[in-house]
Parts: structure tokens; C-alpha cells; sequence
């Protein structure tokens, strides 16, 4: 009897710790209530796979034709082929892509689209430009094509070489980038500001708060000093070297800090001199500093009449959003407020859209 007892006792224990391990393995806030269920399809090519859902078959065809046709200049560029075919999955607009679990965990990218990667995945929505769509395409190849020369395709090897190579986040990030398009008139704007205003006394503090224009930056830096051809050279020296002054040593003649350094010293000499050069300031609207804390500006319109002191902005906070008018810089009127408190939530970067009318009189 005291044996029965003792072996139940000791089923009870096993069964109490299983039952903890499992509990334990659950990883909370990481799901998404599914408010569509999606029939997916796909669409194949010679390198791609293209998954669509419901009403999605035009989308997919022109899909797997943008990638089939900007994967060679991708490759070029990199200086390394695709090693399988890539599938990607396609939604027809953010809000259905933001339903999704396929992916879960992985960062957001911006630059004119979001794209992510899982294994051998490249997800994507369309936001209604065919332009963003492509350019979210193109960053895709490039990031699987620069994962997989950096790190390799098989997992033990991945987390191997990601230990070994640590190359910064910005400066992978801004390689992809930079390969899928070098540069455009929105992006200098951005850095423009960013040098003009000095608010960073070095590269590190500039890529630690704006990682993205940072290393897409950084690369357009190595290209026009050092020739075009030398970016995917720089990188290479990188994994070969397993150290980026040794690099930067064969690339510049000097440390990789040096390097950072001169890249901010030319960078204000730039835009100083071209504001010098200007025989008349530039005309516009007055400069307004916004207080941002933890909220995050993504939509910022002034009013088009020059002499008004009056400008709009979409304020997001932790899935909270607010569009705000603010008159004469004291007045402030919240036109919009939706949302509930979530911070698992990612802002839909194409909603709400602001404009004003040309005379200024209605948003």
C-alpha cells in the first residue's frame, strides 16, 4: 500500500512539473486576433514564390514579375546569388498584413516600405504606389541576399557567424538599404537637417537615434569618396577581416572611428557650403520645435500660406492616435482621437494622411 502511495506521489510531481516547464515556454502578447481567415495561393516563377490571399492574384502576377526582374541588379550589386527560391507574402493592404502571425517577433524596417524576412520569407503589403511596393520588393532580395553571404542559410551556422562577425546593426541595415536605392531627394532633405542642426556630437549618437538614415548614409559617404565600386568591397573586407578597422585600414588608411569622424566633418561642410552658395535664403515657413517625449511625429503638415502660424500633426502613442491642428502656436485642437493602448501594436505608416487645400483654409 505505502509502494502505491509513494509511486502516485510521485506521478503527481512529474506531472506538476511537466505542467510548469510547459507554462513556462509560453511567450505572451506574441499572437494576433485573425479577424479574416486567409486562403492562401501562389503564384510560382523561376526564383520566387509568391503567396496572395482572396482577391489577390493581379497583385501577385505583378509581384513576381517586379521581383524576377529587379533580382539581377540586386545580385550585381551585392556581388552574390540567390541560393533558393525566395517566397514572398503578399497582403493587399497594411491592416490585413497587421492580422497576420506569419513573422511575428521580427523588427519593422522602414524607408518608403516595411519589409520583413523569416528563414526564407519576405513579407510585403500594398499600400496603393506601385513604387513602394517595389522598392519593399527590392529591399527584400537585398536583406535575404546579405543574410545569407554575412551569415549563411543553415541556422547553426547563422548563430555562429552573427557571434563571430559583429558587424553593427545600422551598418548591415544601411547596406541593404543602400543596395535597394542608393539615395533620393527625401532622404538628403532628412540628413540635411540632421547636419545643418549639430544636435550630434559624433556618428554613434547619430546612428543610435536614426539607425536607418545613419547607415544608408554612411554607404552613400563610401561611394562618392571612395568610388561606387568600393561599398560591396568595404563590406566584404568587413567579413573577411572580422573587424572593421582592419577594413577600414585596407579601404581609407585609417581606424574605422577616424572614418565616422571625417564622414561627419564632410557632411556639414557640404550642406553648410551649399547654404552659403545660395544667393538668397531659402523662403518657407517658420521652423516649429515639437516637444515629442515619447510620442512619435510621423505626420507633420504647416499651412501653405507663408505668413501662417498655424501647422497639423498625427501623434502616436503605444497604438494611440491623435491629429492635432495648433493655431498661433497656442491654440490646440484635436481634430481626431482612435485607438486603444496597446504596445504590441505597429503604426500603420500610411494613416491618417494630412493636406491642406492650396489656400490654406481647410485640412
Amino acid at each position: 500500500m505505502n509502494r502505491v502511495r509513494w509511486f502516485f506521489l510521485l506521478v503527481l510531481t512529474a506531472t506538476a512539473t511537466l505542467a510548469e516547464a510547459q507554462v513556462n515556454t509560453v511567450q505572451f502578447g506574441q499572437n494576433r486576433v485573425q479577424y479574416q481567415k486567409f486562403k492562401w495561393k501562389y503564384y510560382q516563377s523561376d526564383n520566387f514564390n509568391s503567396y496572395f490571399s482572396q482577391d489577390g492574384l493581379g497583385l501577385g502576377e505583378f509581384v513576381s514579375q517586379i521581383a524576377e526582374a529587379e533580382l539581377p541588379s540586386v545580385e550585381r550589386f551585392v556581388e552574390f546569388g540567390l541560393q533558393r527560391r525566395l517566397n514572398i507574402v503578399i497582403y493587399n493592404n497594411y491592416d490585413e498584413m497587421q492580422q497576420s502571425n506569419i513573422g511575428m517577433g521580427i523588427d519593422w524596417q522602414n524607408t518608403g516600405g516595411l519589409t520583413k524576412l523569416v528563414n526564407n520569407k519576405m513579407i510585403v503589403y500594398y499600400d496603393g504606389n506601385r513604387e513602394h511596393l517595389r522598392l519593399q520588393i527590392r529591399q527584400g532580395i537585398a536583406r535575404n541576399l546579405v543574410e545569407n553571404l554575412l551569415f549563411g542559410e543553415d541556422l547553426g551556422e547563422y548563430a555562429a557567424n552573427q557571434a563571430l562577425l559583429d558587424l553593427p546593426k545600422w551598418l548591415t541595415d544601411g547596406y541593404i538599404y543602400y543596395a535597394a536605392e542608393n539615395w533620393n531627394t527625401s532622404l538628403d532633405d532628412e540628413l540635411r537637417a540632421v547636419m545643418l542642426a549639430g544636435s550630434y556630437r559624433n556618428f554613434y549618437q547619430f546612428a543610435f537615434e536614426k539607425p536607418d538614415l545613419a547607415g544608408q548614409a554612411f554607404w552613400k559617404y563610401i561611394a562618392d569618396k571612395y568610388g561606387k565600386n568600393k561599398v560591396t568591397y568595404f563590406l566584404n573586407l568587413a567579413r573577411t577581416y572580422r573587424n572593421l578597422n582592419s577594413a577600414s585600414y585596407k579601404l581609407a588608411k585609417k581606424k574605422f572611428k577616424a572614418v565616422l569622424q571625417d564622414f561627419m566633418n564632410d557632411m556639414q561642410s557640404v550642406y553648410f557650403k551649399d547654404i552659403k552658395g545660395r544667393r538668397n535664403a531659402p523662403r518657407g515657413q517658420l521652423a516649429v520645435s515639437e516637444y515629442a517625449g515619447k510620442k512619435d511625429f510621423y505626420h507633420f503638415n504647416a499651412n501653405p500660406v507663408p505668413r501662417s502660424f498655424s501647422y497639423a500633426v498625427t501623434e502616436y502613442k503605444q497604438g494611440r492616435i491623435q491629429v492635432v491642428l495648433m493655431e498661433n502656436f497656442v491654440k490646440r485642437n484635436v481634430l481626431l482621437k482612435q485607438g486603444v493602448l496597446s504596445r504590441e501594436q505597429d503604426r500603420n505608416p500610411n494613416y491618417p494622411l494630412l493636406a491642406w487645400d492650396g489656400k490654406g483654409t481647410r485640412l
